[in-house]
């Protein structure tokens, strides 16, 4: 009896021990692989709406100065989606050499699409969607110096249109090679104001000038196209004893090249 019980535990015993070793034969033979494929294309990008300049991740409804909704943008890939337009309020005939102030930029819906009565710097929006890395050049310039809407086309001799404190926010953690910070003076020759170097410019990019700290209206809610601002990065200089009784009146041009910096 006890023989028999200690050879089944000798038996027992070895199957243990050569288990393992079976299994590890086993598996270091028996591999097998296969590759399988992943497969995506793209293609030029559309037209994007309004952003927020301060974060271009959010989509905003900015209106004209005078509450009517802005004209769309020029057509994709690449595009300049928006350009803020300018009020400098209803101001009045001085004899003296006057400094006025643009109204901030506003806007009716926020992120959410919810109605808002807020304010943005002012800024001008560029896209490129072509997928080519090819980089580009944005620049303004003035149609014409500001003229009276009336019969007579009166200009505003002298006047002086100025931008300050230009940076730029976009889709990715680099900024285009050139952005103009600088006070730079708006006339009817084109100013840069961004360029892009090759593999460089991609995405939506939102250039305004200054933050809302730099606008009398800090944010807070739209003035009337007639109010008078009085903090602004961007002035128009009016020589004394230029301005008649009129309204005058400006369209500036933006462009936008497939010209990279270089």
């Amino acid at each position: 009896m006890n023989k028999r019980l200690v050879t089944s535990a000798s038996v027992l015993t070895a199957g243990l021990i050569l288990a393992p070793i079976f299994a590890t034969t086993a598996s270091a033979t028996d591999v097998a692989a296969y590759t399988s494929g992943g497969y995506v294309s793209f293609e030029a990008g559309g037209t994007v709406t309004p952003v927020d300049p301060l974060n271009p991740q959010d989509l905003i409804t900015p209106t004209d100065p005078d509450g009517t909704d802005p004209d769309p943008g020029t057509a994709a890939p690449l595009s300049i989606d928006f350009a803020s337009s300018l009020s400098f309020g209803k101001q009045a005939v001085s004899g003296i050499n006057a400094t006025y102030y643009a109204h901030a930029q506003y806007i009716s819906k926020d992120k959410d699409g919810t109605d808002v009565d807020e304010t943005r710097p002012n800024y001008v929006q560029v896209t490129d969607n072509r997928g080519t890395q090819a980089g580009w050049t944005l620049t303004v310039a003035e149609a014409a110096q500001f003229t009276s809407d009336d019969s007579d086309a009166a200009e505003l001799d002298g006047a002086q249109l100025f931008f300050y404190k230009g940076r730029a926010l976009g889709s990715n953690s680099y900024t285009p090679k050139y952005v103009a910070t600088n006070e730079q003076e708006i006339s009817t020759s084109a100013t840069k104001i961004m360029a892009a170097a090759i593999a460089q410019g991609m995405g939506t990019w939102a250039y305004r000038w200054g933050d809302n700290s730099d606008y009398q209206e800090n944010g807070g809610g739209h003035l009337a196209i007639d109010a008078i601002s009085t903090k602004s990065p961007i002035t128009l200089k009016v020589p004394g004893g230029a301005a008649m009784a009129k309204v005058y009146k400006t369209e500036l041009i933006w462009t936008l090249s497939d010209v990279p910096e270089t």
